[in-house]
Formats: C-alpha cells, structure tokens, sequence
C-alpha cells in the first residue's frame, strides 16, 4: 500500500500549553490535519519533515515470498500556512515538496533503482468551528478543501516514465473533507481527539485514478512535565483500489491501523517542536503489495498574532 499523502499527523497543541489558543476553537494538531480554529488575526505556520521505509511483500494480511522491488522509501517536506479569518473560520494553504521518492530493484544479479522528486500538490482548505461547549469542554469543527497539482509534467528516467509510485505528485486534483471532535480534560491536564478525513482524488490526465483514502484517529494527549507533552494516538487507514482506464489494480488499495507515539515541547508559549514515530501494528493489503515498515517525523510550529488587535481581543476573551 501506498504512504498516505498528504497525511503527516505532527504536533499537538493542547489548550494548557498556548495561551493564544483562547482566541480560536481550542487545541490542534500541525501538520496536514488541524483541529480547532485559530484566533481572529493569527497566523500559523508548520513546517514536517518526515521519512518512510518499505521493504518485504505481504498478500492480503501474510508475508509473501514475492520479490521484485528490494526496498522504497522517501524523504518529504510540507509547510502549512493558516490564518484566522474571525473568531470560527480558519483558512489554510499547504504544499510539499519531496526530496526523493525512491524504489530500488533488485532481480537476480542486476539492481537499479528509481527516484522521483518535486514539488507535490496545493491544498487550499478552511475549517469551521461548529460549536463549542465551554461547560463540558466539548467542541466540533469541520474542514473543506480542494487539492490542485503544482505541475502535470510527468518525470522521466532513460527516456522511461516512472511509476506513479514514485512521481512526486500523479497531476490530479482532489477534494478533502476533514472533522475533528475534541474533548478537554482541565483537571489532569489531557485532551482526547476524534479526526476523521476523506480524501477524493480525480482521474488525472493519463486515465489513472489513485484510490480515496478514509481515515479515522483517535488521539490521546498528557502533559509530563511543565512544556512537555506526550501523545498516543492509533489511526486507521483504508484506501480503494487505484483504476487505470476505467478498471481496477487488483494489487492496489487495502486498510492498516498505524500507532504513533509523539512527543510535544513548547518554547515560549509560541513555538513547538515534535518528534514522531509511525509503526503500523495491522496491515491488510489487496492482492500482493510492498509493505510499509516505519515512518518517523520532525515537526516545527509557531502561532502569532499578526494584526494590531489581535493579542487584546485574545486577552479580553
């Protein structure tokens, strides 16, 4: 199975830990998915890095003996640039580029390898604040956004196109449907998170469609220590059969649950550092496919006021 685009679950901020945070929908997350609102006036800005390995095959939820591809893997930067139009209403402008999608073959005596890079897609997305409930320290916001591709030139090496598992991006556009439920808990300093995201891809110029993706995660954050927090969180992740000229790739598409631990610190109540590890603990993959290992990630965020009122209208709150 493919590693999910676009999804770099990075650090969360919970609402004991940012005190700009009174202005918005309450705590989020960095990264390509957002929870809450920013405050009136404020700008985010996040930025990932983040590495994933593949190696060995696996039919359906076994380990096969099928080789072909020796190992894969890729090294990706995304940034993310938020603003808070008013109090409920959050835009969002995200991009990435990778620094390599690389898979190495290995038949018999001879070895090669493939190796895209490049700008990916530009995601323009706004989030809402449904309501929040102050009493039970409940909230809901929801997301909607379109994804377009910075470019729809095809990389080439030795004059041969390479895959789409290797393209930086396959020249597609795409729609996301994003919500997040949260709940605080003031009286042990922890938070619990529900995101749920959906992403539609298009049919891109060469009749190929990469499969939707759904995924569910539930997020459980602590604070250890004064600026250092501690995150849980297990994610679920299924994705449709990729179609090229109107049928489906058998070997394509399937479901995993992924763990990955995080850890938060915070800087000044404005600046926050993540480290991230991925570790998939169940994987179910159609037909026969190369099998995800590991991923980790390094995350960077600041929250600022960049409107003269903003910070007073956050304090009067």
């Amino acid at each position: 199975m493919k590693v999910a685009h676009s999804i770099f679950l990075a650090c969360l901020f919970l609402k004991f830990q940012l005190v700009a945070q009174c202005c918005g929908g309450g705590a989020h997350i960095g990264g390509n998915i957002f929870l809450g609102t920013l405050g009136k006036g404020y700008l985010q800005f996040n930025s990932n890095y983040r590495e994933s390995y593949s190696q060995g095959y696996m039919q359906n939820d076994w380990n096969s003996d099928f080789k072909f591809i020796k190992n894969a893997y890729s090294r990706h930067l995304g940034v993310q640039l938020g603003y808070g139009i008013t109090k409920r209403l959050t835009l969002d402008l995200e991009t990435g580029y990778f620094l390599n999608r690389t898979q190495n073959f290995e038949i018999g005596s001879y070895s090669f390898s493939h190796t895209g890079s490049g700008l990916t897609s530009v995601t323009l997305a706004g989030r809402f604040n449904i309501f929040k409930l102050k009493k039970s320290e409940l909230e809901w916001t929801a997301g909607l956004g379109v994804r377009a591709p910075v470019s729809k030139n095809r990389q080439m090496k030795n004059g041969v196109e390479l895959s789409e598992d290797v393209q930086p991006n396959n020249g597609s556009y795409g729609i996301v449907f994003r919500s997040f439920l949260a709940k605080e808990f003031d009286n042990i300093h922890a938070n619990v998170f529900l995101i749920n995201s959906i992403s539609v891809n298009s049919t891109n110029d060469k009749d190929y469609k990469d499969g939707n993706t759904y995924i569910s995660t539930l997020l459980y954050g602590q604070q250890i220590i004064h600026n250092l927090t501690g995150i849980i969180q297990v994610r679920n992740e299924i994705r449709d059969r990729a179609i090229r000229y109107g049928s489906e790739i058998y070997s394509t598409g399937g479901f995993r649950f992924t763990l990955v631990p995080q850890i938060n610190y915070t800087i000044k109540n404005k600046y926050n550092i993540s480290l991230i590890f991925e570790q998939p603990i169940y994987r179910y993959y159609n037909g026969t496919q190369l099998k995800d290992k590991y991923a980790f990630s390094v995350n960077f965020n600041m929250l600022l006021p960049v409107t003269k009122n903003a910070k007073e209208t956050c304090e009067k709150n």
